[in-house]
């Protein structure tokens, strides 16, 4: 297969956003409750919380898959700490407790041995992330490989070409197949294409632009979290297909605003080509995200809660990804054909002080 390398940001500090993906694992409130009205003895304990506290911990056992593009195993049930192992989107782990605070306990095999460890709970999912698949197919329209599968988290690593035959491993949701290339160097890599672009037998079903919204699994959330007073810059909020439809607010012709300067707009929506495999409208801030509000930003350029003008229409950043960089703004929209039709484009950029 023909593929050139795209560029690979090897980032040894990525942003914690970029790595996240929320899944649907019970928190400890759910099973305590659950316990409770089963008349269950639910096992429960404390354990160091790595910043000179304790957390509880009610003991559970299932089997669960990372959600994330990378997740870190760590010694306590916070970030205190160094990672002891990290982990990676589709891998299995055995969850053997549940912490009050956003934690899950969890052990896994790695070269023979047993590591037993803390990961988020927003990074686990009862539900088995990647289906294995082994064949060869050929690429039917030129595509760029992704190190995630989708497209806001999402990484490009290289391309392949029309005509190319590529090695499949995995599919996601049948939106998203896993394949193996080869980059620059040789080296044989995996990525992920959209199944779309793969000339695939007709007895093999994958998910069109339309049913690509529902290709992920949506919730319902309050929308509460640590910025959802951003919501407060006006508007109102109605529900439509599972999906927060905000009204458009326009920037005061007074404001006070400040020029960011010309960024790259792209859009993108709760579907699993845009979010992933879990893909559930929640924000990597806590709040369901809003069309005609939410907006996807580099943090360090644009901190979380910041009002910025675009096109004289007022946005809220309130989520990020890691295919978010500098000077790149991703607005969220209620559909993927939405998005396609807005498609790319670079304007000035300001922020409401």
């Amino acid at each position: 297969m023909r593929c050139k390398l795209g560029a690979v940001l090897l980032c040894a500090a990525l942003l914690a956003c970029g790595n996240q993906a929320y899944g649907a694992v019970a928190d400890y409130k759910t099973i305590t409750e659950k316990a409770e009205k089963e008349d269950r003895t639910l096992q429960t304990f404390e354990t160091d919380d790595g910043s000179g506290g304790t957390v509880k911990v009610a003991a559970c056992e299932e089997t669960v898959y990372v959600t994330a593009k990378t997740a870190g195993i760590f010694p306590t049930p916070s970030e205190a700490e160094t990672p002891a192992a990290s982990l990676a989107l589709g891998d299995e782990v055995q969850r053997t407790g549940v912490c009050d605070n956003g934690w899950s306990k969890v052990s896994f095999q790695k070269d023979g041995s047993t590591i037993n460890g803390y990961i988020q709970n927003q990074m686990l999912s009862e539900d088995i992330q990647i289906q294995p698949v082994n064949d060869e197919v050929e690429v039917k329209t030129d595509s760029s490989i992704l190190d995630y599968p989708g497209r806001k988290d999402g990484e490009v690593v290289g391309e392949v070409l029309e005509l190319d035959e590529v090695k499949r491993t995995g599919t996601v949701n049948g939106v998203w197949s896993r394949i193996e290339f080869l980059d620059a160097d040789g080296a044989a890599q995996t990525g992920y294409i959209p199944t779309s672009v793969l000339d695939l037998p007709e007895t093999v079903q994958t998910a069109s632009i339309d049913e690509e919204l529902n290709a992920g699994t949506l919730h319902k959330s309050s929308g509460e979290g640590v910025f959802a007073d951003a919501i407060e810059a006006g508007g109102t909020v109605t529900e439509e297909n599972g999906v927060q439809i905000g009204t458009p607010v326009a920037a005061s012709s007074d404001a006070n605003l400040k020029s960011l300067g010309t960024f790259r707009i792209t859009h993108y929506c709760p579907c699993s080509i845009c979010c992933g495999p879990w893909a559930n409208g929640i924000t990597s801030t806590g709040v369901t995200a809003t069309t005609n509000h939410t907006i996807a930003v580099d943090p360090s350029q644009i901190p979380y809660g910041s009002q910025v003008v675009i096109n004289g229409q007022v946005y809220v950043a309130e989520d990020c990804g890691g295919a978010i960089k500098t000077n790149c703004i991703d607005i969220y929209v209620a559909s993927h054909a939405e998005g396609e039709a807005k498609g790319v484009y670079y304007t000035e950029v300001y922020l409401i002080q």
